[in-house]
């Protein structure tokens, strides 16, 4: 037999998961790799993808990982703080997960065997290939991956990101409006005011404010720096305590921009404006800094104008729709007999814009102030 040569077979990682390992250790994301490949193999590819630093870095091997009923305290540290682990069984793959899970941290856990089928059951997030996953794999996963793309994994996550964090624009807009309406109505009963607002100019301005403009707080695409800050709390609330800071600050600042609008009223026209003169503007001005106001739902980390509420498309059709809308129920005597409103000066307008942008801009100003963290 005469030699000729070796052949050498290789599985070489995908061409974007590099980026992809990257943006997860931006986002606070430990990334490890479990195979049942040589521990030298299991290295290199790591090396070569990200997850290790050099080829001199610690490689757990199955041979030498304990039961889990077995670790020692010091034992688990280790295993928490390598990245590769190889020549791995099935039940050490459970054992790894129960390892995470019990420091309090959330698994996500791939596989496409039946041998998975345990880790993957036992996982907060179950993972399963789609395209040469068993069909066990996939029964018990919590997400099958169509296209077998670890990319994909952090795709989903920063869309989760998103919509969280669009729910909760859509939570604090919300909260926040009704909340100003509430402190408006209190202070008018409590002081004895000649104003107050009317149920039915109520009812309109929650028909105005509170569906296009939240449904496009929906739809924004998020912060592009959303996959740059550390995983929320699994126990954290929508509306945490400093959220909570925010829209009682938020509301109060609405409330003081509208009353002021109309003592401003007053004061440039002598004190003669009459009562629905004092109702028609905080009607308006209410209607005019609840409608600027989605635009401080803004993230606190971008430049106002640059923001993705200020380049959402949606908002902007919101917004010019309910203008377009507010003009009109103006401008019709039938509609605006209804809700009490009367024809106001040039003057009156120009104040119920200006308390509407004052209540915008000192917001934003305490917002890069640092003083309320949305």
């Amino acid at each position: 037999m005469t030699f000729l040569g070796f052949i050498s077979l290789i599985d070489p990682p995908r061409e974007n998961i590099m980026e992809a390992i990257e943006e997860c250790k931006s986002a606070g994301i430990k990334v490890l790799m479990v195979t049942g490949d040589h521990a030298a193999t299991a290295n290199e590819i790591a090396r070569q993808i990200g997850i290790q630093n050099s080829a001199n870095d610690l490689v757990i091997a199955g041979a030498s990982m304990k039961p889990f009923e077995q670790l020692t305290n010091a034992e688990k540290d280790n295993w928490m703080n390598a990245k590769v682990f190889a020549r791995v069984s099935p039940s050490q793959k459970l054992d790894l997960v129960k390892v995470f899970q019990e420091a309090n941290h959330v698994v996500g856990m791939t596989g496409d065997g039946v041998n998975d089928a345990p880790a993957l059951k036992k996982a907060d997030i179950g993972i399963a290939m789609g395209l040469r996953g068993t069909q066990v794999a996939q029964e018990v996963a919590d997400m099958v991956l169509k296209d077998d793309s670890f990319a994909s994994i952090v795709a989903a996550i920063r869309e989760g990101r998103i919509i969280f964090e669009n729910i909760r624009k859509f939570v604090i807009f919300l909260l926040s409006c009704n909340l100003s309406e509430l402190m408006i109505i209190a202070t008018a009963a409590i002081l004895n005011l000649h104003f107050q607002l009317f149920p039915l100019q109520i009812l309109f301005i929650n028909i105005i404010t509170d569906v296009l403009p939240a449904l496009a707080l929906g739809m924004t695409e998020g912060d592009p720096m959303i996959m740059k800050t550390a995983p929320r709390k699994i126990n954290e609330p929508i509306i945490d305590y400093e959220r909570w800071k925010a829209i009682f600050v938020y509301s109060f600042i609405i409330t003081i921009s509208c009353l002021m609008a109309v003592l401003v009223s007053h004061e440039l026209q002598d004190s003669k404006t009459l009562n629905d003169d004092c109702n028609n503007i905080l009607f308006l001005s209410l209607i005019g800094t609840q409608l600027l106001h989605a635009f401080n739902m803004n993230s606190d980390q971008k430049n106002f104008f640059r923001s993705e509420v200020f380049t959402n498309k949606y908002i902007w059709f919101a917004l010019i729709s309910c203008v377009l809308i507010v003009v009109a129920i103006y401008t019709m005597s039938a509609v605006s007999d209804v809700l009490s409103i009367k024809r106001l000066s040039l003057i009156d307008i120009m104040i119920i814009g200006g308390s509407s942008v004052f209540s915008l801009v000192v917001v934003q100003l305490i917002k890069a102030m640092g003083w309320v963290k949305q």
